[in-house]
């Protein structure tokens, strides 16, 4: 018989449906039961997915529909059409979300970067699931670097990932964290790419997407290190493995996707420079609207283009800054990569520090709209940080915006950043100013609450690995 090797992860989250995610160690179809007991004694079926296969490594999503808004239900995720036996209980539970619009007080929690250097890691977790408990966290966004698949210190492999059985093998090592585990099947879960799902700081190298280049510091200390050769190169298919893996493990249980990439008919990844589909997708919690970039997979650096979105990105973007302008006083931008904070000893430039052209178009266009209430989150660092400004727009009217960002879960932290943070010179941003950094392994909390005229406040929590609380704002 067939058992569970990773999950249940609740995705796709929303006021009338769930994705429940689970990958299995062979062939099977998963069997999604909700109830309103602890113990499922009430348990009905309420979804099933597609029978697994090893085309997709064995992993999928079992869609739930007809959920009643702001509703707590109990779960269970099986791989056996028999209901879930009671004496197995409590089971675990969530929460659906509220309608869309109406604002509600909530917190969720955001960070990133999780590197796990041992059997007594995933403590950041174990503060985390504490803090879901007193805070009643209603979900988690993880803004990128959920594995390191170069990293072959601590991948699980002993070399850099090169493969898509690899990649999945990292996934293997790194998800299977009991307290990781334990966090997500409690804890409905966004989640978004950064540049270790494939290798580190990879870009493009050319428009159509056929070139893939990582810096040639890293092909060098590679070479140093006598790694195999195939280790400090990047051709397509590795590309597309790791994407196929990300897929497979964090793509497929998510919200639905604003351009969906081309996926062939045994479900896998295809890289088509013809389709311009990104990873980006966008959710609502009441009042307060989400888009998740894609900051990594239309990624170009050349020498006469550097491109962080692509432009079809771009204007789904654009169309949705301005179809929830009005219509929902929060708008949160979810970017693998700071925005706002840059840095004068940044070798590497691949945030958006290093796309200046890409980040003016970002505040030129929030500053001409005269959008309000935008808040970006970001991870990425390996320090956590607070920052505000003001966007000048129609009639000299200004904006705020802030960035908020958490980073690292686990992993070296970078105490230069405080150090070498610069604001940017542009003319439509001013008054910039950074409230904290936080160099040690941490994860962000964010409280919105509403005032008795209906505007939204929001406030920024960080907390370390022992559950203190580090900085607020």
């Amino acid at each position: 018989m067939q058992n569970l090797v990773l999950g249940p992860i609740i995705g796709g989250l929303s006021h009338r449906r769930a994705h429940l995610w689970g990958k299995a160690d062979g062939p099977g179809v998963l069997h999604a039961w909700l109830g309103q007991e602890p113990f499922l004694v009430d348990a009905r079926l309420a979804g099933q997915s597609f029978p697994l296969r090893a085309e997709d490594g064995f992993a999928g999503v079992a869609p739930v529909s007809g959920l009643f808004p702001d509703t707590s239900y109990y779960y269970a995720l099986t791989l056996s059409n028999q209901p879930p036996d009671p004496v197995d209980g409590p089971y675990p539970e969530f929460t659906a979300f509220p309608l869309p619009g109406q604002p509600r007080p909530f917190s969720f929690a955001f960070g990133s970067c999780f590197r796990p250097v041992g059997e007594h890691s995933g403590k950041i977790f174990q503060a985390l699931e504490e803090r879901r408990k007193l805070d009643e966290l209603r979900f988690i966004l993880m803004t990128g670097d959920q594995i390191y698949a170069d990293d072959y210190n601590f991948n699980g492999l002993g070399s850099v990932a090169c493969n898509l059985d690899e990649y999945r093998q990292v996934y293997q090592h790194v998800w299977a964290n009991p307290p990781l585990r334990v966090l997500l099947q409690n804890l409905p879960a966004f989640m978004t790419l950064d540049d270790h799902e494939v290798d580190d700081d990879w870009t493009w190298a050319d428009a159509k997407r056929q070139r893939a280049q990582i810096p040639i510091w890293n092909r060098i200390l590679r070479w140093l290190r006598r790694r195999a050769p195939f280790e400090w190169k990047i051709p397509q298919q590795r590309v597309q493995d790791a994407l196929q893996a990300y897929w497979e493990h964090q793509g497929m249980h998510t919200s639905s996707l604003e351009l969906p990439p081309g996926l062939d008919e045994r479900n896998q990844y295809i890289l088509d420079p013809g389709n311009a589909g990104s990873l980006a997708y966008t959710f609502t919690f009441g009042a307060a609207a989400f888009f998740v970039m894609d900051t990594r997979t239309m990624r170009v650096k050349s020498r006469d283009k550097r491109v962080i979105l692509g432009e079809d990105q771009w204007q789904a973007l654009e169309g949705w800054l301005l179809a929830v302008k009005d219509e929902y006083p929060l708008k949160f931008l979810v970017s693998s990569g700071a925005v706002l904070f840059q840095m004068w000893v940044d070798l590497a430039r691949d945030r958006w520090s290093g796309f200046p052209q890409e980040r003016q178009r970002l505040l030129h266009f929030l500053a001409a709209n005269g959008i309000e209430g935008v808040y970006i989150l970001c991870g990425d660092l390996h320090s956590s940080h607070a920052i505000s400004a003001e966007l000048y727009g129609p009639q000299e009217r200004a904006l705020p915006l802030w960035e908020l960002c958490s980073s690292p879960f686990e992993q070296q932290s970078n105490w230069l950043a405080r150090h070498t943070y610069v604001p940017i010179r542009d003319g439509s941003i001013r008054n910039q100013r950074i409230y904290f950094t936080i160099a040690e392994n941490n994860f962000g909390v964010v409280r919105v609450d509403f005032s008795d005229t209906g505007q939204p406040q929001v406030h920024f929590e960080v907390y370390g690995e022992s559950g203190d609380r580090l900085a607020q704002i």
